[in-house]
């Protein structure tokens, strides 16, 4: 019975693993998209969303038959949780990644600015290596790793309050330039949010391990 319950925590294991580094790449093309102005691209992160949600629910379905079936305690209990919680999070990820990329359709070209692109763009790649780094953590059952990822989403924050102001001093200056504006408000706060749940995931790690779930966040 232990060896059952063994194979089957480390087929979750690597379900989860690939499952994150599939979200990832979400986040990266999404950026190139934006970045590129590639609406096939964009289109891509969008169509490929659903996949990502299938995963997750095969991920809770696993988790929760392995927990009905299995019976584990303790630490393999706590690993069952972190997976069914996390995955959740990684799901979030992925549906804000497809937002993201559906801005490259919403924003046109000669309405793009430099600034706020650039912005938006190095924001987007520090969630992105956030999220690979948690991913890593997990496989690593890295505590000290997770905690650190947590205390970099303040940069992801750090972001979005200059998007912010930058978009509200062109809005306040030019008002054809409102709608798309608030477009690059939106799609910040879209990145923002990713960073939240990245820190939700290494939380989850500090779980498996503690047996405790405390907010890393400094917000």
């Amino acid at each position: 019975m232990a060896k059952i319950l063994e194979n089957q925590l480390a087929s979750l294991h690597q379900d989860f693993a690939s499952m994150g580094r599939e979200v990832a790449t979400a986040i990266q093309q999404a950026a190139q998209a934006f970045k590129q102005e590639d609406q096939q691209l964009a289109k891509q992160v969008v169509d490929h969303d659903l996949q990502i949600n299938q995963q997750e629910m095969y991920l809770e379905k696993k988790a929760a038959q392995v927990i009905a079936l299995q019976q584990p305690v303790s630490s393999d209990l706590r690993i069952l949780i972190t997976i069914l919680k996390a995955s959740s999070d990684l799901e979030r990820i992925g549906d804000h990644a497809a937002s993201f990329a559906r801005a490259t359709l919403r924003i046109p070209v000669d309405q793009k600015n430099p600034l706020i692109e650039d912005a938006i763009f190095k924001m987007s790649q520090h969630a992105y290596e956030m999220l690979q780094q948690v991913i890593q953590a997990y496989v690593d059952n890295d505590e000290k790793a997770a905690r650190q990822i947590a205390q970099a989403d303040s940069k992801t924050d750090d972001y979005l309050r200059l998007i912010r102001k930058e978009a509200m001093s062109c809005m306040q200056t030019d008002p054809d330039f409102v709608t798309f504006g608030t477009e690059y408000i939106v799609v910040a706060a879209h990145i923002e949010r990713i960073g939240d749940y990245v820190t939700n995931v290494a939380e989850w790690i500090v779980y498996t391990n503690s047996g405790k779930i405390i907010e890393l966040s400094n917000n």
